[in-house]
């Protein structure tokens, strides 16, 4: 289970990595030329590039990767080839820049799955940013018939406005058809897919890292939110730092993890405290990805629910101990990941040479 962030912002997150356990996939602009640094100082874990150009643009049938078809010749002929291979220098493996995918876009779809078999490199990952409407039946199945006849390992990012139990319901479905698929920019479902049969996911430390809005998606502006997003454990869900210091009102519980050692949870009051506060939801992501790697692949689906489960009996227990008329709002995915029934089975697909680092 790796961790994703915004090549700008990985500094905030990177010292508490366990590369035992995850690992990094930097995204947007400068992914790539961070990838280098990272690993030029040392930086040792598993590693990703996603360049995110599924966020300014979609696949075509004439361009399912944007900014390849459309730019200068390549002095080498195949610049996808090129790309993947300057990834593979620093990176486990390598994603591909794939387009969005809009509802319906089978032709996209395919055009970019059959570059991807050409190239016939198992280290090159074929990532598909589809629309949440190829999550439902037909679709769905059109999808996995796609993906299946990519020989090499496959990623899957939702985007659009999925509704979680229909988004938690076709990933299941997906993975007994592709089994070992793997799943980027997820919430709690990064957790969840593991048990499902994934054979990678990778969750997004920040909001806009969970989340894949089509190109020509309007972004409101509303302003900063004055405090940072703070992951409260116990809960499994994220507030602002704000939000948790007017609920405890002064009596936040201590928060164990590596970065906080200790500290009260409400201490997260405006944004000079997001680093720390990065700190600290990486830190007990990252205490969860141990857990989950520690487990056998049957165990971690009912292991995951458990959680989701225990999670969502202590919402009314902290809403009456603090007191507060408003208490706690419930995560819009744990109710689902709580009652997704577990497989009795989970088949897996070799990634192939160079991508097993990344699981």
């Amino acid at each position: 289970m790796l961790l994703q962030v915004g090549s700008r912002r990985e500094a905030r997150i990177r010292p508490w990595i366990d590369a035992a356990a995850s690992g990094l996939v930097l995204t947007g602009k400068g992914a790539l030329a961070k990838a280098v640094r990272l690993r030029e100082a040392g930086f040792a874990a598993p590693l990703l590039v996603d360049e995110a150009r599924y966020q300014v643009a979609y696949a075509t049938v004439q361009a399912p990767f944007p900014g390849l078809e459309d730019g200068p010749a390549s002095l080498f002929g195949n610049q996808l080839e090129e790309l993947m291979t300057a990834q593979l220098a620093f990176a486990d493996a390598a994603l591909t820049p794939t387009g969005y995918v809009a509802a319906g876009a089978s032709a996209a779809l395919e055009a970019a799955a059959a570059r991807v078999r050409r190239l016939g490199d198992p280290r090159v990952v074929f990532c598909a940013p589809v629309d949440a409407g190829w999550l439902y039946p037909g679709a769905l199945e059109q999808l996995a018939e796609v993906l299946r006849s990519v020989p090499g390992p496959v990623a899957v990012l939702v985007g659009g406005r999925p509704e979680p139990q229909a988004t938690a319901a076709g990933l299941a479905r997906l993975l007994q058809l592709v089994p070992g698929a793997g799943a980027l920019r997820g919430g709690m479902g990064a957790f969840g897919v593991l048990g499902l049969g994934a054979g990678f996911s990778a969750f997004g430390v920040d909001s806009s890292m969970r989340q894949v809005l089509p190109p020509d998606a309007q972004i409101r502006s509303g302003g900063g939110p004055g405090s940072p997003s703070v992951l409260f454990a116990e809960l499994m869900n994220f507030y602002l730092g704000l939000t948790l210091a007017g609920r405890f009102n002064g009596q936040a519980p201590p928060c164990m993890c590596d970065c906080c050692q200790g500290e009260p949870l409400d201490r997260f009051l405006d944004m000079s405290q997001q680093v720390p506060a990065a700190g600290h939801n990486a830190c007990v992501l990252t205490g969860w990805a141990r857990q989950s790697h520690a487990l056998d692949a049957l165990d971690r689906g009912a292991w995951w629910r458990s959680m989701c489960r225990s999670a969502l009996e202590r919402y009314p227990l902290w809403s009456q101990r603090v007191r507060h008329e408003q208490g706690f709002a419930v995560g819009v995915d744990l109710p689902v990941w709580a009652h997704l029934p577990v497989p009795e089975a989970v088949p897996r697909r070799v990634m192939g040479a160079g991508g097993g680092a990344v699981r």
